[in-house]
């Protein structure tokens, strides 16, 4: 087994060992009551958040590592900052479906800008494949939380009216 197999593998694994709490959490808000659900749907969010927060430390440190590209990675750490604070203050000061159908639109918009998409493409391929995977799942993900917050039934948004 190469050095290359095993850092991928572990990488690969600490990405799935981030998420899983956050799919645990969106899939959790379908199977509890009305008052944890509400209470799930803003941890999850933050969680997400955070998420977002430590993508960019982790953008951050690989400059150190990829000399040529240390402007562009400068640009494309802080996508993630700026994802995340603009998501938690249009949560917080119009409503959740705001701040999470902002996350999920930029999340998934943000893969088909050229300057990022050349940015990793630039990567080996299970990497890309890697990031395609989990860039699906967090859509879905957050698509669940979006359903939450606009669900009629049970109108958690009333709150915030």
């Amino acid at each position: 087994m190469s050095y290359e197999n095993v850092l991928f593998r572990s990488f690969r694994g600490i990405v799935f060992i981030s998420i899983t709490p956050f799919i645990l959490l969106t899939a959790s808000l379908w199977f509890s009551s009305d008052e944890t659900a509400f209470i799930l749907a803003h941890v999850s969010q933050v969680y997400f958040s955070i998420l977002l927060f430590f993508l960019a430390g982790i953008i951050w440190g690989m400059r150190a590592s990829l000399i040529k590209q240390q402007t562009e990675l400068l640009l494309i750490a802080f996508v993630p900052i700026l994802i995340a604070t603009i998501g938690g203050i249009s949560s917080f000061y119009i409503n959740p479906a705001w701040g999470v159908g902002f996350l999920l639109l930029t999340i998934y918009g943000v893969r088909h800008v050229k300057f990022i998409n050349n940015q990793i493409n630039k990567l080996d391929q299970p990497y890309v494949v890697l990031i395609d995977k989990i860039s699906i799942i967090l859509c879905i993900c957050l698509m669940v939380i979006l359903t939450y917050w606009l669900n009629p039934y049970t109108n958690p948004l009333e709150i915030y009216y």
